[in-house]
């Protein structure tokens, strides 16, 4: 009876229409939230924040595209163009989500500060893909070619622009996104990968800081505890425009095997960004 009423109600004429409409206007929210969130520096992003996906590069052109594609899901325009668009971006955050929780990431990177498995961020693209499945638009004819053309193009265009622009009036694409993030201190690089080792081995790489401000920004102290150092070199004194290196120490804990990903601090005396967070990744045998 009950499996009787669903499919009689799946199939009606307001159902079909009003289920794709939906799934499209939340997906095309979700995504232009997340590339809000990510611009604006809070570390909420759809694409994992691990290795070469953390470039700042990456995470960019990342926004601009979800945002090209959350507004193109909200406006309706070509349904079967942007459903299909929606399926292979999902499909692709799924498949790198999942390759990382496969290879032993402990986060992704994806929620910003909370500490989160890469399984979840593919438990999200996993359900985003069923809800799609289910929201397939009405119609029979393949979606325009001339569609996917100008989306993509736009897209990269947009990315050009971007970085040309940012280029020319900051003098970097790294500076203009800390600018457009309003964040004076920035870390390169990102993620800092301090190689391979083994339960117990203490690691350590550098990174530079670099002050964007128009002020001299003090590097105070930074995270020590049993597993993770930063104040090596600290404190420093960062004048306007130049940047320092800092040591970042790990000892990798027990028990670990495959990537392992922790979250460190540095802190300042600068009061729009008292703490600068630091990705910092090894694999570990």
């Amino acid at each position: 009876m009950v499996r009787y009423y669903l499919e009689m109600v799946s199939t009606t004429p307001e159902t079909r229409t009003l289920i794709p409409f939906t799934v499209r206007v939340v997906l095309g929210g979700l995504l232009i939230a997340t590339a809000a969130a990510k611009l604006n520096g809070l570390g909420v992003t759809a694409v994992p924040q691990i290795g070469w996906f953390a470039q700042p590069w990456v995470q960019l052109a990342a926004a601009e595209w979800e945002v090209v594609l959350g507004l193109w899901l909200v406006a309706g325009a070509y349904p079967l163009c942007s459903w299909a668009a929606a399926i292979a971006t999902f499909a692709a955050f799924a498949a790198v989500s999942g390759s990382l929780g496969w290879s032993g990431v402990a986060s992704c990177g994806c929620f910003g500060l909370v500490e989160a498995s890469p399984w979840w961020a593919f438990g999200v693209d996993v359900t985003a893909l069923a809800a799609l499945s289910l929201a397939r638009p009405a119609g029979k004819n393949v979606p325009p070619s001339r569609a996917v053309l100008v989306t993509a193009g736009a897209t990269v265009a947009l990315l050009v622009a971007a970085v040309a622009v940012g280029s020319a009036v900051y003098g970097s694409p790294q500076a203009a996104l800390a600018r457009l993030r309003g964040e004076p201190i920035t870390v390169t690089p990102v993620p800092v990968d301090l190689g391979t080792g083994t339960p117990g081995m203490k690691l350590e790489s550098r990174v530079e800081v670099k002050n964007w401000s128009d002020r001299t920004v003090r590097l105070v102290g930074g995270t020590s505890d049993c597993s993770c150092v930063t104040h090596r070199d600290l404190p420093v004194a960062i004048p306007p425009g130049e940047s320092r290196w800092v040591t970042i120490e790990m000892r990798v804990p027990p028990a670990n095997s495959g990537r392992l990903t922790k979250r460190a601090e540095l802190f300042t005396d600068h009061d729009r960004q008292p703490l600068v967070h630091l990705t910092i990744g090894c694999w570990v045998e």
